[in-house]
């Protein structure tokens, strides 16, 4: 036994299991950058004062305005805080 033993074909297709679950972890991982570049851009929209990217940044992250809105306990509370950080 000189090689590897491998009991899984190299060429087989992924199977319905592996193919959700990297779609949860694109899914995860596209709500996570949503989520972190929101208080840049409120950042960059305070200091650009281009109508345009602000009415942009505001349509995009409404679904986060609202959350803050509705006062959504403990997420509007950490939503206020990570956006707070770029406001000053």
């Amino acid at each position: 036994m000189n090689g590897p033993v491998s009991t899984v074909d190299d060429h087989s297709r992924p199977s319905f299991r592996q193919k959700a679950g990297a779609a949860v972890m694109c899914l995860i991982s596209l709500l996570l950058l949503y989520f972190l570049m929101a208080g840049p851009l409120v950042w960059l929209e305070g200091k650009m004062k281009f109508r345009p990217f602000s009415r942009t940044v505001k349509t995009v992250y409404a679904p986060l305005a609202q959350v803050v809105k509705s006062d959504w306990e403990p997420a509007s509370t950490v939503v206020k805080a990570y956006v707070g950080l770029f406001k000053k």
